[in-house]
């Protein structure tokens, strides 16, 4: 991070100064207080357990340069008695609301320099074609791009607060919860390219529909048309008509269709379920790509990365390079070898759409390679009143793919079991076990050597110990 004075940061934000020099220069920023680090200006969050706030007077005890406080929080004179009496060089930041605070701080800091920046959202998908992107276009010029889970508004803030005078890209995750999310988020980022990478039944509990889950994702075009930018998208994704009668930027299609402005061709894969195929547009080949990942669904995540680096003239040489580079993440569509068995750990996540995408890579496995497939399935979350049907419709998914075993895991997955219909006697290929613990005692007699095996559950479920008991 570059420095920024206090003057900037009140004439970029509704707060004022309580105490201080306007011409303090802060350069760090910190949202806990159980990290802070000298000279850090700390900017209290309130969480559903917890209030920053009332962590303050430690921070400075720490040696925090600095911190913002609500104008209403209950112990603020008190508060600025006691930091004036005894830490008389601190700055003292008041504003209505501290996370507003930090998002405008860093929407304000990022128009200091030129940096373009690329916005990447949808239900699935969304971390692997980033990383797509990311190793694209590091090897342009200096890259800052969203790590971790940080793909929220406190997450997009401080991935900006990396932003520096070389940084040339800022590659952002937009994750959502609620509706308005995303405008929000691709303002602070100030979004001039966007990925749509596809529309699922994913936080469900928040919205009435999936319609609404695909105009609250289109919402990151309105910033994108503002800087008359393009948006790449899905063009295979049943949601992306709706989403293109809704938006307003120029956008550009991607998948199979040889009329949409990219697509693939000549697709084939090996017994890992790795794909490869050629990339077209406009009719022609641009280059061939073999993948490093299992999955068809990540073609949709190559091609959507490569498209939108082609749109900025990234020779396409590198473009194929880096994309066949590029690895799974931790937990997320690994292939492990293990005692004459096969493991696709794919727990980092899970909701209706990836949760049939993984089945569809262990339907192809145990194909290609001749072995029975199990499903070690766990409960996924944020589905609200859907939960029961989209448990089920994958209980369904499962037998019209033609998997071997169910090995369900939780409440919500009983649905599953229930619905996971194959001829014969039931106890034969479907298990059901409301308990990890009850899980970890029986795997090993239900996995045999010369079986495929999917692990995948929503990431509370923290199913990757399963791996260790099989």
């Amino acid at each position: 991070m570059e420095s920024i004075l206090t003057s900037e940061i009140l004439s970029w934000t509704k707060s004022k100064l309580i105490y201080g020099n306007l011409n303090s220069a802060i350069l760090n920023f910190s949202t806990d207080s159980r990290t802070i680090n000298k000279n850090d200006f700390f900017i209290p969050i309130i969480g559903e357990n917890y209030n920053g706030h009332d962590f303050i007077a430690e921070t400075i005890k720490n040696g925090a340069k600095g911190f913002a406080c609500r104008m209403d929080y209950k112990n603020k004179n008190d508060l600025i008695d006691f930091t004036r009496k005894n830490y008389p060089e601190t700055l003292i930041v008041e504003c209505s609301d501290t996370s507003d605070f930090f998002k405008d701080v860093a929407k304000g800091y990022l128009k200091k320099f030129k940096v373009v920046s690329v916005g990447i959202t949808g239900s699935a998908g969304k971390t692997t074609t980033k990383n797509f992107i990311v190793n694209i276009l590091k090897k342009y010029g200096e890259t800052v791009f969203s790590q971790k889970n940080f793909n929220n508004e406190i997450g997009i803030p401080k991935t900006i607060f990396e932003v520096k005078r070389n940084t040339k890209y800022l590659i952002a995750e937009l994750g959502m919860r609620a509706k308005c999310q995303i405008r929000d988020l691709a303002e602070i980022c100030n979004i001039k390219y966007g990925i749509i990478t596809n529309i699922g039944p994913s936080h469900l509990e928040f919205f009435n529909s999936i319609d609404e889950i695909a105009l609250s994702k289109a919402e990151i075009s309105e910033k994108i048309f503002k800087n008359n930018g393009v948006l790449f998208l899905n063009g295979d994704d049943k949601y992306t008509d709706l989403i293109e009668k809704n938006i307003k930027c120029a956008s550009a299609k991607c998948g199979i269709r040889s009329d949409f402005e990219y697509n693939f061709s000549n697709c084939s894969c090996d017994y890992n379920a790795v794909y490869n195929f050629d990339l077209n547009s406009c009719g022609k080949k641009i280059f061939h790509i073999k993948l490093t990942m299992p999955g068809y669904h990540n073609i949709y995540n190559a091609i959507l990365a490569a498209s939108l680096t082609l749109y900025l003239n990234i020779d396409p040489l590198i473009i194929k390079n880096a994309i066949e580079e590029t690895s799974s993440e931790s937990l997320r569509m690994e292939i492990i070898e293990k005692g004459n068995k096969v493991i696709l750990n794919d727990c980092y996540n899970a909701n209706p759409l990836s949760m049939k995408s993984a089945i569809d890579s262990l339907a192809v496995i145990s194909k290609n390679r001749k072995l029975r497939s199990i499903a070690i399935l766990g409960d996924m979350f944020e589905l609200g009143n859907e939960s029961v049907n989209m448990h089920e419709e994958i209980g369904e998914y499962l037998s019209d793919k033609g998997i071997d075993i169910l090995v369900a895991l939780g409440k919500n997955s009983i649905n599953i079991f229930n619905k996971f219909i194959k001829p014969g006697g039931i106890e034969t290929y479907r298990y059901h076990f409301k308990k990890k613990e009850q899980l970890l005692k029986e795997i090993g007699k239900i996995v045999k050597k010369g079986d495929a095996v999917l692990i995948k559950g929503s990431r509370a479920n923290k199913m990757e110990n399963i791996i260790d008991y099989i």
